[in-house]
């Protein structure tokens, strides 16, 4: 039975799989469960950074995350799957025990599977956001929840649907698209990073029905627009990170990206920390 063929009274196994690593799991802090969703060699893909191993390096860089919110809740405002493949769009949020204070965080995350467990997860999360509440002492509110969504509907992938976001992300047009909410900008200003001259490099993208969601690597020259910006950062070669989960309108795509913000200054300020520069306070 294929994933379009489902009816609407039924979860797929997928479904399934991922409603129990949602619940079961992330949001109970149960790492029992990680043996019976996730394969022993899980690999979880987060800007430059690459974790193979569930049980050596998983668990213990997950379990450091729960130790500062012993609380972390885990909401899902949107899942997609064809069958083979499943995105969520998500907030994570909680007291930090380090910080005292609360903070919320969205998230867009892609995974495969082996039609068993989990194999592999491509995530982004809004940890600049994160550090902004953190320092001003403000959290953001958690937006609405999915109201049911693990009884889909599910989609075929659309190769077609899927050919037009990748031309479009190779343009570089998803970096300035206004129908598109990037990060944290529902509730506060915008602040993207200005990146001149974009090269996208498409990591991972699948469809499923209307929607399409992917992981991008976009280098270029950095000109400013993110929060706390120091001259030093101006004209130096950046790298941002980008997951997104994005549909088709009859006037372009409509949807959510976050971008790993706080992974690109902590990029940037590296780079200008050798010609002396301070660092810059508040980054974490």
């Amino acid at each position: 039975m294929t994933a379009a063929s489902h009816s609407r009274s039924e979860i797929t196994a997928f479904a399934a799989l991922m409603r129990r690593y949602a619940f079961a799991y992330t949001a109970s802090h149960d790492f029992s469960v990680c043996d019976s969703i996730m394969v022993d060699d899980y690999v979880l893909l987060m800007g430059d950074h690459r974790i193979r191993g569930r049980d050596e390096s998983y668990k213990p860089a997950t379990e450091r995350q729960y130790r500062q919110y012993p609380g972390l809740g885990f909401t899902v405002h949107d899942f997609i799957s064809n069958g083979e493949r499943a995105a969520f769009r998500f907030t994570e949020h909680g007291h930090s025990v380090l910080a005292g204070t609360s903070t919320s965080w969205r998230g867009i995350s892609l995974y495969g599977w082996d039609h068993e467990r989990l194999t592999e997860c491509r995530v982004e999360q809004d940890y600049c956001a994160r550090s902004t509440q953190v320092r001003e002492q403000r959290p953001q509110p958690v937006p609405p929840p999915a109201l049911d969504p693990w009884h889909g509907p599910y989609g075929s992938e659309d190769p077609a649907l899927v050919a037009r976001i990748r031309h479009w992300l190779a343009a570089g047009e998803w970096l300035t698209e206004e129908s598109v909410e990037f990060d944290d900008e529902a509730n506060v200003p915008a602040s993207r990073a200005v990146i001149t001259e974009p090269a996208t490099t498409v990591l991972d993208i699948f469809g499923a029905g209307p929607a399409v969601a992917f992981h991008v690597r976009v280098s270029g020259i950095y000109l400013g627009g993110m929060p706390r910006t120091t001259d030093a950062w101006m004209g130096v070669p950046a790298t941002l990170y980008a997951t997104g989960l994005v549909r088709e309108t009859p006037g372009g795509f409509t949807g959510q990206v976050v971008t790993d913000r706080l992974g690109l200054a902590r990029r940037l300020q590296a780079l200008t920390d050798g010609a002396g520069n301070a660092q810059v306070p508040g980054l974490r």
